[in-house]
């Protein structure tokens, strides 16, 4: 068997599903890696990174974040190497449906995360973008308890330092024009805090309620490893690489 062989033996042994998607991930970055692009894990497969939450349904969406995706390289891989089912942009490997998206726009690309999985590493979406995109959800048009649910999720998860959170990145973004919710952002931010002191959760090391008004220009900057034992996985350098695999 090649290295590749085992590696979805592997992922195929892994009953939750959540997880499987997380380290298929890895399997596929490496993959892509190899023919010099960089992927990024975007979707629903991010959020449960950060807000350690599974997915009754997980899937697994992935776009460029450095490189060009070809039509022949999708298939050379996803349907060569991996053997997966499906064409082009759309597939399933060890039952987790992955999908490719063309393009995907975001602000804070300096605020990607790297984890390493077993089979390589994985770039998320930056969470205070995630964090925006569902306060934003919760309250306009018309409010989304479920998308409110969530965002609470992601700043209890970021005020007890389960990731750090870039609190003047998100808070900046949140001012922007295409999003303008800094108000709800510190309303929620005040009320997850709360719970957190309620639950007895150790919470951000400044303990502020609410957050001043916004500087005038965006400058956030690349945070530390997460905690351990948060359920987040081991965030790494961006300088490290993953392993190399061989053709299948």
């Amino acid at each position: 068997m090649s290295l590749i062989d085992d590696a979805l033996s592997s992922l195929e042994a892994i009953e939750d599903g959540t997880e499987r998607a997380l380290q298929l991930a890895g399997l596929v970055s490496t993959l892509f890696k190899i023919r010099g692009v960089v992927l990024i894990v975007t979707g629903q497969s991010a959020f449960d990174s950060y807000a350690n939450t599974l997915s009754e349904h997980p899937e697994l969406e992935l776009a460029a974040f450095a490189g060009k995706l070809t039509p022949r390289m999708l298939q050379e891989i996803m349907g060569g190497q991996l053997r997966g089912e499906g064409s082009i942009y759309r597939w399933k490997v060890t039952g987790i449906p992955v999908r490719f998206q063309d393009d995907v726009s975001f602000t804070l690309r300096e605020l990607c995360r790297d984890y390493m999985t077993d089979h390589g590493v994985v770039k998320l979406f930056p969470a205070e973008e995630i964090t925006a995109q569902r306060i934003l959800a919760a309250v306009y048009p018309v409010p989304n308890a479920v998308a409110e649910q969530e965002a609470r999720l992601l700043l209890i998860n970021g005020l007890t330092d389960a990731f750090k959170m870039d609190w003047t990145a998100l808070r900046n973004l949140c001012h922007q024009p295409e999003y303008r919710i800094g108000e709800e952002l510190a309303q929620m931010r005040a009320a997850a805090k709360q719970e957190a002191d309620a639950l007895g959760i150790t919470v951000d090391p400044t303990g502020q309620p609410s957050m001043p008004p916004p500087p005038p220009a965006v400058s956030p900057e690349l945070s530390p490893e997460p905690a351990e034992g948060t359920g987040i996985p081991p965030e790494i350098s961006s300088e490290q690489s993953p392993p190399e695999l061989p053709p299948a």
